[in-house]
This record gives structure tokens, C-alpha cells and sequence, in this order.
């Protein structure tokens, strides 16, 4: 892909939140930029502290959550516009909000309607003040914490989580149920009670975002359909463009690609 006016930098988060959230993202751009979003395997929440974002031509607010997503969605951003995101783990994000994750698959919702929304005032007060990435990391780490309502750990879901992305992807429900020792059906309620999606559409992402990798490694596609475990070249190609809503050649070819 072609070089972008994006800049991207990467936050670990705290001990405490280590359990519930993967990593937080400030991505910053110097110019308009239009990009594709591939899905990705968890819920997302953002925080804009400058500038203007479109999403699939509808303004977005200053702070929302995003759940696991299926299909593609292709972003606006303004001249200057930049964004804090906190990537919640599978199962991290029903730790603070209030809306079953099950409701926001393949959906976004203002952050007002998950939180209180004088403490969501504060910190994206805090966000647009603070002098560097760093200091709008730790005041969302502290907003978080306020928020902070740890459900009961479900092993099953756990396990699942592990076993789909050990094998990227490519596997069958029914046989991973099997392993685990439950009903498919089990498996599938309680799995999408967590997670927020089937486990099916959960490794389906999963094994798109290996792809992702594969090819950014420098993979041809025929290498990758093989790795990835797909029959053929062909069913790669479809199942991307079911995700990606083009075929893999476009969309590493295009600079609007956002991976």
C-alpha cells in the first residue's frame, strides 16, 4: 500500500486493564484521508479529540463503541483529525458497558448511551487538553477504571477464544465443540453472549486478519489460501470478498486500504 498522511501509535495498557483491553491506538491524520476498515476480532471504542470522521457517509460522534464487525467500513477523516481507541480483548468490552455486546454486532453506538455522561464530558474534555499521547492514554485509563465492572469469566468462551485463534481461524464449531465437551448449540449461545458475535463469524475475522498478516509478510495469494487452510484459491477469494467487500488484488492494491 502507498505510503498514507496517517501517523499511528501504540499504548500498552495498565495491569489492571491488561485482562480487558488488548492495546490503545492514538491514530492522528495530517490530511483528509477516505479509508477502507477490514473487520476486526473485537469490540472497539473510540474517543476523537480533533477534527471531524465520517462512517460510511454518516457523521460519527466524538466517542462510540463499535462491536465485532463482518463487513468492511470505510472512514472519512478531516484535515488534523486524531482519535484515541481502546481494543478491547473478545471479551473485554462487557466489562464497562451497559448494552449487551450481543446488540452491537456489526453495529456502533454513541458512547453517551454506555456511560455516565458526565464522567464521558470530562474525559473528552481531558483528551482534547492533554499536551501529548501519552497523558490522553493514562486519562482514558482512568476514565475506564471509573467504568470498570468485571463480569464473571465464562471458561468455556475462554477456551473457545484460545482454540479459534490457535488454529486461525480455520476450523469447524462442531468439532471445537466437541473437544471442549459441550453442545454446539451451548457453545454458540453462550459464545455469543460474551463475545458479541458467533463463533463462526468470530473465526471467520480471525482468519481474515491472518491473511492480513500473511500478505504483509509478502505471501503470494496462492501461499496464502494454502496457509489459511481454504480449499482453493477461488474460496479465498470469495470469502475475502465477503469480508472485504472486494477481492484481495484490490484491496492491497488500493492505497484507501486500511488493514
Amino acid at each position: 500500500m502507498q505510503q498514507t498522511q496517517m501517523r499511528t501509535e501504540s499504548f500498552a495498557p495498565s495491569p489492571t486493564l491488561r485482562p480487558f483491553i488488548q492495546r490503545f491506538i492514538v491514530v492522528e491524520y495530517s490530511a483528509g484521508q477516505t479509508t477502507k476498515l477490514l473487520p476486526g476480532a473485537g469490540i472497539v471504542a473510540a474517543f476523537r479529540f480533533k477534527g471531524q470522521c465520517l462512517i460510511n457517509g454518516s457523521s460519527a460522534p466524538n466517542a462510540l463503541v463499535t462491536g465485532l464487525l463482518d463487513q468492511a467500513r470505510v472512514l472519512a477523516h478531516s484535515d488534523g483529525c486524531a482519535n484515541v481507541i481502546a481494543m478491547f480483548t473478545p471479551t473485554g468490552a462487557a466489562a464497562f458497558l451497559r448494552e449487551p455486546v450481543a446488540n452491537l454486532f456489526n453495529g456502533a453506538m454513541p458512547f453517551e448511551q454506555q456511560v455516565r455522561s458526565s464522567h464521558l464530558t470530562l474525559i473528552e474534555e481531558q483528551l482534547a487538553g492533554s499536551p501529548d499521547n501519552a497523558g490522553r492514554v493514562k486519562r482514558l485509563e482512568q476514565f475506564l477504571l471509573t467504568e470498570l465492572r468485571p463480569p464473571r469469566t465464562d471458561s468455556l468462551v475462554a477456551a473457545a477464544v484460545a482454540g479459534i485463534h490457535r488454529l486461525r481461524g480455520s476450523l469447524r464449531i462442531a468439532a471445537l465443540a466437541q473437544v471442549l465437551g459441550f453442545s454446539q448449540s451451548t457453545l454458540e449461545r453462550r459464545f455469543y453472549s460474551a463475545v458479541g458475535a458467533s463463533p463462526k463469524k468470530f473465526a471467520s475475522v480471525v482468519r481474515l486478519r491472518y491473511v492480513v498478516r500473511l500478505r504483509k509478510g509478502g505471501a503470494t495469494f496462492t501461499n496464502i489460501a494454502h496457509a489459511a487452510g481454504y480449499t482453493d484459491q477461488a474460496h479465498f477469494i470469495k470469502d475475502f470478498r465477503r469480508l472485504a467487500g472486494e477481492s484481495p488484488e484490490s484491496f492491497f492494491r488500493s492505497s484507501t486500504g486500511f488493514c
